[in-house]
């Protein structure tokens, strides 16, 4: 069992909780310094650098706080990155980007349209509002903004995330509770953290299940970022979503909205139940930092 490891490794030393409440600590500072930022900001009309401003800023923030308890536990960031993959490998998993992205489509649709027509205020709060993406302005003469969400969204957003959920929590848990509540908790508590929880959830689940099969962290961090680019992207060229936050009636979904979703339906969802099933954590799993780590019997 992975819990009578011996207390060498720097893992003994860190609190996944404390982590935690860094984390959501810095979502509060970050909140208090948005809302300044917005209402300053609001004096000379929309203005969209306020929320460019936080997004990168929140990042480096929550970096900072945690980078003590990472320094007294003396850990080994090579060890815990893994080996760093071969191009045809990164190539493989990156392809993977295109189900998750569709899978995570379905899950917005599946969430979001029934608590649209319950809930319409709250609905748009939790999955319209509170979306970064969406924040993202399209327009040409917001050059600056876009950089910096770009920045955000596919450099700083990934590399920390993965690096936080995936390293840092998901070894810590599998020490306490065991690989399998330790993947089911980290892939949860990163679907708390976003708006589309259920895309997050599953996006959580596939991103564990790379970082462990292939002993890499690597690779969740580039299927990660070629996720967002993909996203910020879209968000740059059209933001559909954002309409939906505009209307003020129920939402009609077109014939070939509908078509689309049936599609999607069909295709990514044997594919998700078949993924889940086949790379059901075992008890043989080991996180790459304790791949090699010493045991009590």
């Amino acid at each position: 069992m992975q819990d009578d490891l011996i207390p060498f490794i720097p893992f003994e030393k860190l609190r996944g909780r404390t982590l935690v409440w860094c984390y959501f600590l810095t979502m509060f500072l970050c909140g208090i310094i948005h809302f300044e930022l917005r209402r300053i900001g609001s004096e000379n009309g929309v203005n969209p650098l306020p929320d460019a401003i936080i997004s990168i800023a929140f990042y480096v923030i929550f970096f900072i706080c945690i980078s003590p308890i990472l320094y007294r536990s003396q850990l080994s960031y090579k060890q815990l990155f893994g080996v760093f993959p071969k191009f045809y490998t990164i190539r493989k998993y990156i392809l993977w980007t295109i189900p998750l992205i569709l899978f995570s489509l379905l899950a917005f649709f599946l969430q979001y349209i029934p608590l649209h027509y319950l809930l319409p205020d709250l609905a748009d709060w939790m999955f319209l509002d509170r979306d970064i993406s969406l924040s993202m302005p399209h327009d040409r003469e917001y050059l600056l903004e876009n950089i910096l969400y770009f920045i955000t969204l596919v450099l700083l957003a990934p590399i920390v995330e993965e690096f936080f959920v995936r390293g840092i929590l998901l070894t810590r848990w599998s020490i306490k509770w065991g690989i399998s509540k330790a993947v089911l908790a980290s892939s949860l508590l990163f679907g708390i953290l976003h708006t589309n929880i259920l895309g997050a959830v599953f996006f959580g689940f596939v991103m564990s299940v790379l970082y462990i099969r292939t002993e890499s962290l690597y690779i969740p961090i580039f299927v990660h970022m070629f996720n967002n680019f993909i996203v910020w992207i879209v968000g740059l060229v059209d933001k559909p979503m954002e309409e939906l936050a505009q209307e003020q009636t129920p939402i009609e979904l077109e014939l070939s909205d509908i078509i689309f979703l049936i599609v999607v339906c069909v295709l990514i969802i044997p594919w998700a139940i078949n993924l889940v099933r086949k790379n059901l954590p075992k008890n043989s799993w080991r996180v790459p930092y304790l791949i090699e780590a010493r045991f009590l019997k």
